[in-house]
């Protein structure tokens, strides 16, 4: 059977997002992970003890060696997205690393596992993407970049996150990284219109969201003729009380038909496309 989950983790702060998807020419499915947030200082690691729970209670299905991993991808150069991918690429091995163009002198992230891609055993490949680049396909699910634009690098590393769409039996996941207001006006017209899934930028704070008195993925979905489903990774108090979601956000959430999901609320969250329909699972 056709399927791809699409799994938020519940991780405290920041995002980390597991990617299964069916193959019928493997022996097993596609796995890709999107950001961790993982942290030896603080002895943290909700990604990690997930992984290990989730491949541990499927040992039957098929087993771990490595390269596990299609792809892990960084979207962006920030510590709550990316200071847990080196362990994973470690202990589960990846055939590709992706991330972001980035001033590497001037890098919170990237130049650490870039470097460590480069000196793996076997080196990891790795590149920086765009929305020029073609990543092609995770089993049977199509894959494409809506952002960030080719030889352009934004001194806000969130206006870098790499924008992805994943699609299959004619319905699309749109995974947004931290992209602020200031992306989704350039890019808000090339959503997929058979998005069934979008994933709140940026914890669902108003800068994600909001641009000059303007709502612009927000209303771009508006337009669509079946009400999208919202995922929100976020945690209000912990460790930093930003306060996200923000609730002029959510008061605008509440104003349209959309069903929306949040981490701190729902814990680990899974949205799954099949043949059949739209499924979500969560934690409680």
């Amino acid at each position: 059977m056709s399927y791809l989950s699409v799994t938020l983790i519940d991780v405290g702060w920041g995002d980390s997002i597991l990617v299964e998807a069916s193959d019928p020419a493997s022996t097993r499915p596609r796995f890709a992970l999107i950001d961790s947030n993982d942290n030896a200082d603080r002895d943290y690691w909700p990604t990690w003890n997930f992984l290990r729970k989730q491949f541990g209670l499927r040992e039957a299905e098929f087993k771990v060696t490595k390269p596990f991993f299609d792809f892990v991808m960084l979207t962006h150069d920030h510590s709550d997205h990316g200071s847990g991918l080196k362990r994973i690429m470690q202990e589960y091995g990846t055939q590709r690393f992706w991330y972001p163009k980035v001033n590497e002198e001037n890098s919170v992230i990237i130049a650490t596992l870039h470097a460590y891609a480069n000196h793996a055993s076997p080196p990891i490949a790795h590149q920086a993407v765009d929305s020029n680049y073609i990543p092609g396909s995770l089993g049977e699910t199509s894959l494409d970049f809506l952002w960030p634009p080719p030889d352009t690098i934004d001194p806000n590393p969130n206006n870098n996150s790499i924008v992805l769409t994943l699609s299959l039996n004619g319905k699309t996941i749109l995974l947004a990284g931290d992209a602020e207001g200031k992306v989704w006006q350039q890019i808000a017209a090339q959503i997929p219109p058979d998005t069934v899934v979008f994933k709140v930028p940026h914890h669902g704070s108003s800068n994600g969201t909001i641009y000059h008195d303007g709502f612009p993925w927000l209303e771009r979905l508006d337009t669509f003729p079946n009400a999208a489903h919202l995922g929100i990774s976020c945690h209000p108090t912990f460790p930093n009380r930003f306060g996200f979601p923000d609730q002029d956000v959510l008061a605008r959430f509440r104003q349209r038909p959309y069903p929306w999901y949040e981490t701190d609320l729902h814990y680990h969250i899974t949205f799954t496309i099949d043949q059949a329909d739209l499924k979500i699972k969560y934690s409680h």
